[in-house]
Order: structure tokens, then C-alpha cells, then sequence
């Protein structure tokens, strides 16, 4: 597993032109060279994506599907769905979508 070239690949999408290429063509500057960086060892990708920054998940959540589809067990689909629930409970993002979402509710109860 090459570590820094994941934390790089994670760091590029948070840049003008990081996002921009991975618009061009995800799988060519994002998701392949991200399959590669992990490697071929699953225990290590799923502890290594476990011990990640919540947000820094959020961004490549994405790639679960690839990573569900080059190992394939029932256990990699059950750690996979985990980690979505962590991201759905802990990211930023989704937290600041429940608090809008909590707003535009209490403003149509107030109408």
C-alpha cells in the first residue's frame, strides 16, 4: 500500500485542478491510480480506510464500488456498509445536511 500516493490522490480532489481532472475522466486520474495505491491486500485497505479521516472517506466514498468489485466478499460488502454508516453519522457534509434539512423543516412547521 502506498500511503502518500492515497493521501495525494485524496489532497488533489480538494484542488481546482484535481477536481477538474477527475470531471475529465475519474477513472483515469482518480479511481485507478487510487485501486493501485491500495494495493492488493483487503485487510490492510480496510483497516487503512477505517483509520481515515471521516471527510477525507466522504471524498472517495465513491470508490467502495470498486473496491467491493475486486474482492468481492461478503465481509469487504459488510465493512464496506459500515464505514458508509460512519459517513453518513460523522462527515461534515452530511452533518450540515441534516442541519438544513432540520431548518427548512422547522420553517415549514413555523408557516
Amino acid at each position: 500500500m502506498d500511503t502518500n500516493r492515497i493521501e495525494a490522490l485524496v489532497e488533489s480532489l480538494r484542488t481546482g485542478d484535481g477536481w477538474m481532472l477527475y470531471e475529465i475522466d475519474s477513472d483515469k486520474y482518480f479511481v485507478n491510480p487510487l485501486m493501485e495505491a491500495f494495493g492488493d491486500d483487503v485487510d490492510e485497505i480496510l483497516v487503512y480506510l477505517n483509520e481515515m479521516d471521516v471527510d477525507d472517506l466522504d471524498e472517495i466514498e465513491g470508490i467502495f464500488e470498486d473496491i467491493y468489485g475486486k474482492f468481492m466478499t461478503e465481509e469487504v460488502w459488510e465493512a464496506l456498509e459500515k464505514l458508509e454508516e460512519k459517513i453518513d453519522r460523522e462527515s461534515t457534509r452530511m452533518k450540515e445536511f441534516r442541519k438544513r434539512e432540520s431548518e427548512r423543516k422547522a420553517g415549514a412547521l413555523a408557516e
